[in-house]
């Protein structure tokens, strides 16, 4: 919380800087605008006329334009001083009319509408944090951008243990048969299928087992997010021998009940070394009567598979080969095209 809290102020300080000076430019232009409207105009008086000499006489001392009138005997009297015209001030011109506002109005209308602005835009950011909206600066600094942001991981399944060792016809079982585990950051996935070994020896003959095995595990083990399953397939015959025939049904055996078994960890054991993946487990078996719910054989076998690629991995897949241990007996995978696959995550 702490962090949140001091994110958000310098994301205010920007904001409250341009304000104060957004303030401070309007006080000036309204400053200087009431500064131009008080100051009167000076009165610009014209310039004034130059007087006229008056005309200048030939001969200064020559009487003869006053004898004809006042010729001699008659009183003489002096005209009167002429009236000087009276100077009138020419009219100020008109002031010029302007259609606009001045200058200072201009600026002034600016300044309102830049404030109106800022207003607008911090009652919008209010309302934001108000409604539980994250300040911008806060909210680029907690998450990382989508385009770098990591897919969340899928969530782990809830799967249900299996017992270790089970009655003969004891229900609740293949309860796993239909599940599976994501593969993960860090899992690998095998599907397997292995030649014949023998499953139980008897007094008059062996029973065979051709085991399919597939497994996944989303990560290593030791992991929070690790978790595996395993799912085993075993078609078995009665043989009347003492090894393990290369052809079952060519050698006279008979068929028997196909069983199967599902194993998840903790249970199930995984180790990888590079690309070399180990399993190991005891596997409790079950069959599917005709009709019938799933129920346990009663019979468990402890298998150890090690899986690697039989050939260089492209695009995260390559074909597998596999070793299967039952007790001191050994088998290898199938050499059939496709049949044995290893696929890493990544």
């Amino acid at each position: 919380m702490l962090a949140g809290m001091e994110s958000s102020a310098p994301a205010a300080v920007p904001w409250i800087v341009l304000a104060v000076a957004l303030l401070a430019l309007a006080g000036l232009a309204a400053a200087w605008l009431v500064r131009r409207r008080a100051r009167p105009r000076a009165a610009v008086a014209p310039a004034e006329e130059p007087a006229l000499p008056a005309p200048a006489t030939r001969y200064p001392d020559d009487d003869l334009p006053g004898f004809l009138d006042t010729p001699p005997g008659m009183p003489r009297t002096d005209p009167a001083p002429p009236v000087p015209a009276a100077v009138v001030a020419p009219a100020a011109p008109p002031a010029e009319r302007r259609d606009g506002p001045g200058p200072g109005q201009a600026v002034a209308v600016m300044a309102a509408a830049t404030l109106l602005l800022i207003g607008a835009l911090a009652a919008v950011a209010l309302a934001g944090r108000e409604n539980g909206a994250p300040a911008a600066g806060s909210a680029s600094r907690a998450t990382p951008p989508p385009a770098t942001r990591p897919a969340p991981a899928p969530p782990l399944p809830e799967l249900p243990g299996v017992p270790a060792h089970p009655l003969p016809g004891e229900s609740g079982a293949g309860a796993l048969a239909t599940r599976s585990v994501p593969l993960g950051e860090d899992g690998v996935t095998a599907r397997l299928t292995f030649g014949g070994i023998v499953l139980e020896r008897h007094a008059v003959g062996v029973t065979v087992a051709h085991p399919s095995l597939s497994v996944t595990t989303t990560g290593e083990p030791g992991d929070d997010a690790h978790a595996a399953l395993a799912h085993l397939r075993l078609e078995t015959w009665n043989c009347l021998a003492v090894e393990v025939p290369a052809d079952p049904e060519g050698a006279g055996c008979v068929r028997s009940t196909v069983e199967y078994a599902d194993l998840p960890a903790p249970a199930l054991g995984v180790t990888r070394d590079g690309e070399e993946v180990r399993i190991t487990g005891r596997f409790p078996t079950y069959t599917r009567p005709n009709g019938t719910a799933p129920v346990y054989t009663g019979r468990s076998y402890e298998l150890t598979a090690s899986v690697r690629p039989a050939g260089p991995v492209r695009d995260s897949r390559a074909d597998a080969e596999a070793t299967l241990f039952l007790g001191t007996d050994r088998v290898g995978t199938r050499d059939e095209p496709g049949l044995n696959v290893v696929r890493y995550a990544g």
